[in-house]
């Protein structure tokens, strides 16, 4: 139950790197189970939270290589790799798309190494935030404050120079 769902995640995680440009993720690994609880950003913060978001861009791109590196590697193209995840993900698994038993094996191998590629990068941008003197609670505060207010998203674009 869980792996289709985690498919998914992957699958749309890739596929929004790889098909938008990398500033958009303001909002790609946000949960929301919160709501802001101090919906005052100070420049300071905000300043941050753009020096942040530029950081990330980095990340998301060797990201990117990384796990187009690693499905190459893994035996299937880009497209099949694509194709089967979101079989998967559809829960297709006996109608629609079919796969070889030696491309499933394929993709199992290559999605547990896109899983760790996830993993460490979500550890990295977590240090980054840490790093810059934001709390990862306040930085999903602001994170949410922003996505709601069309001024700020405009002012933190400026400031990273989108």
């Amino acid at each position: 139950m869980l792996k289709p769902i985690l498919v998914r995640g992957i699958i749309g995680f890739f596929s929004l790197f790889m098909s938008l440009p990398v500033y958009g993720q303001i909002e790609a690994k946000t949960t929301r189970f919160f709501e802001a609880e101090n919906s005052e950003i100070s420049p300071l913060e905000l300043r941050q939270f753009a020096q942040i978001l530029q950081q990330f861009q980095g990340i998301d791109y060797r990201t990117q290589q990384k796990m187009a590196i690693t499905i190459k590697k893994g035996g299937l193209s880009y497209e099949r790799f694509m194709e089967i995840g979101e079989s998967h993900s559809n829960y297709n698994y006996t109608t629609g798309l079919q796969a070889s038993s030696e491309e499933l094996e394929k993709f199992q191998k290559t999605i547990s190494e896109v899983e760790e590629i996830i993993a460490n990068t979500e550890q990295k941008k977590e240090r980054l935030i840490q790093s810059q003197g934001l709390e990862i609670k306040r930085f999903r505060q602001i994170e949410t404050i922003i996505s709601q207010d069309r001024q700020l998203q405009k002012k933190v674009q400026q400031m990273v120079g989108n």
